[in-house]
């Protein structure tokens, strides 16, 4: 019996050192919307143990919102490097079809004529000489 009467204080010691958890949820519902605006609630015994926690919450909103601008201005760097892109396709495809039209043996006949060199467009075709190699 007596072990069993030891057994019963020490309960009654914890259930006064700790409270439980309805007495918790009972602390936290009672919060009122001007205790919460004003932040009372922070002040209370249950809350003041979780401050750690709290502060990592924190930590990591900051984190987000800090992520979700740096996200937003990289897309809108790379949409404006892709325009750039697209530009820069479209040029080189006109300044590939100038060159190709540029290089017609018609063109350059009309420059070289313009350029006063009196050049004329052969008749026969060009021969290949072959040459004997010498030792």
């Amino acid at each position: 019996m007596r072990l069993f009467k030891f057994g019963n204080k020490k309960s009654q010691k914890e259930e006064r050192d700790f409270l439980s958890g309805q007495e918790e949820f009972k602390e936290l519902k009672g919060i009122s919307f001007k205790e919460l605006l004003y932040g009372r609630f922070l002040a209370e015994k249950s809350v003041g143990q979780h401050w750690g926690f709290l502060a990592f919450l924190v930590f990591l909103g900051v984190l987000y919102i800090g992520n979700s601008y740096q996200m937003e201005h990289h897309l809108d760097r790379q949409a404006d490097l892709l325009h750039e892109l697209k530009e820069l396709k479209y040029e080189a495809i006109t300044t590939s079809s100038e060159l190709m039209n540029m290089s017609k043996q018609s063109e350059v006949m009309e420059r070289v004529n313009n350029a006063g060199i009196e050049l004329e467009v052969l008749k026969t075709p060009p021969r290949k000489l072959e040459v004997e190699k010498l030792d």
